[in-house]
């Protein structure tokens, strides 16, 4: 993406900067109840939707604005540079909603795609499996056929938003005579059907984001399948390319406040009688943190600037998970250099609301390098589908 703005995306900047100078609402004002604070983030998704600058660049004739991705790239980028939350939605609006825009049916995208935009349902995917995280294509969830549905039985985990999600983009088996890759298919299963059980996870953040769905004989119509019939493998990989690349713009904004706000703190705080900032090694840590989320938001422009040329995200999308999971880690271990005795506890059994929102940032960045694609994996993808390696 080039660095200066054309008249449209300057447009959609100052949109954003005049609703939030109105409709602001900022982390500190989220309450620290996991559902409380899903509850606050339907409504504020709803009030940004009404806006304008919620699908900006999808169809408007399924609640979009028929606009760019370069276009809406803009506005996640103002809102993450003013400090906004996340929207609640961004599993719909960035993962799957992207698929089903490109490969539903007229009647699938009627019925979902607004309500995503819009917030009023929220979305899950189910890929993940016990044995088949990473090695997704081993997954063991089936989906047999029975008259005009097909019946699921099997389980997902690391599912975001399990609790809260209306719908679940489930990759299941429906021929398991096939090989690997081939006999999955994507099926948009209802979580209230009879037989979908979710069981939430506690993380060591203190929150319970994520969960587990077990499907007991749960029916799903067959119209609920996205795109070909045991084509589901090819779609996936659509889904990932979205999760891993444009997901990561919003995320190195938000990851450049935080260092800001660490400065400040490494401004204030007294290390052996001197501010600790003065602390070479302190200050050689701050200085690395700088670079990498610099490298990042650079490869994130890059990325995005190609997948607009192209008109979809891709491979070049995990070089940015990549970028990610260094640049997050390093800035987590630097807020612990930084803070060091000035923290709490970091173990996974203090409560949500003992951990502070720096510390939050050490916790969390352990997953990075798990979450949206494993790093190994990443570094198969780059290696064998963009420098055409060998496999050994």
């Amino acid at each position: 993406m080039k660095l200066t703005l054309d008249e449209k995306e300057e447009e959609i900047r100052d949109e954003v900067r005049t609703f939030l100078a109105g409709n602001a609402l900022w982390p500190e004002d989220l309450p620290r109840d996991l559902d409380a604070r899903v509850a606050v983030l339907r409504e504020w998704q709803k009030d940004v939707y009404d806006a304008g600058l919620v699908g900006i660049a999808w169809p408007e004739e399924y609640g979009g604005r028929g606009g760019t991705a370069s276009q809406q790239l803009v506005a996640n980028l103002e809102m993450a540079r003013a400090g906004a939350p996340e929207l609640i939605g961004v599993i719909g609006l960035e993962v799957v909603g992207p698929s089903i825009v490109a490969h539903g049916t007229p009647e699938q995208k009627c019925a979902y795609v607004k309500r995503m935009l819009t917030g009023e349902d929220i979305w899950c995917q189910g890929f993940s499996e016990p044995e088949a995280g990473s090695d997704l294509a081993s997954l063991k969830t089936r989906a047999e056929y029975d008259g005009d549905h097909f019946v699921i039985n099997g389980q997902k985990t690391w599912t975001s938003y399990a609790k809260y999600a209306r719908w679940c983009a489930v990759l299941a088996r429906t021929d398991r005579d096939a090989p690997t890759h081939q006999g999955i298919s994507y099926l948009i299963v209802d979580t209230k059907s009879p037989g979908v059980q979710v069981r939430p996870l506690r993380q060591i953040t203190g929150d319970a984001e994520f969960g587990e769905i077990f499907f007991d004989d749960v029916r799903v119509p067959t119209a609920n399948v996205l795109g070909e019939l045991n084509q589901g493998w090819r779609l996936a990989m659509h889904t990932l390319t979205n999760e891993r690349g444009p997901a990561v713009a919003g995320r190195q904004v938000k990851l450049r406040i935080v260092l800001d706000r660490l400065v400040d703190e490494a401004r204030a705080l007294q290390r052996d009688g001197r501010p600790a900032i003065e602390d070479p090694e302190i200050l050689t840590q701050l200085a690395r943190a700088h670079v990498g989320l610099e490298v990042l938001r650079h490869q994130c422009y890059r990325s995005a600037g190609m997948a607009t040329a192209r008109g979809t995200a891709g491979l070049e999308s995990s070089i940015d998970k990549l970028w990610l999971v260094a640049s997050e880690q390093r800035l987590g271990g630097t807020v612990i250099d930084v803070l060091g005795p000035h923290l709490g506890g970091l173990a996974g059994d203090l409560a949500a609301d003992q951990i502070t929102e720096l510390q939050n940032v050490y916790l969390y960045g352990r997953a990075a390098s798990v979450y949206g694609g494993a790093e190994q994996i990443q570094k198969n993808i780059i290696a064998q589908r963009m420098l055409g390696l060998p496999r050994s």
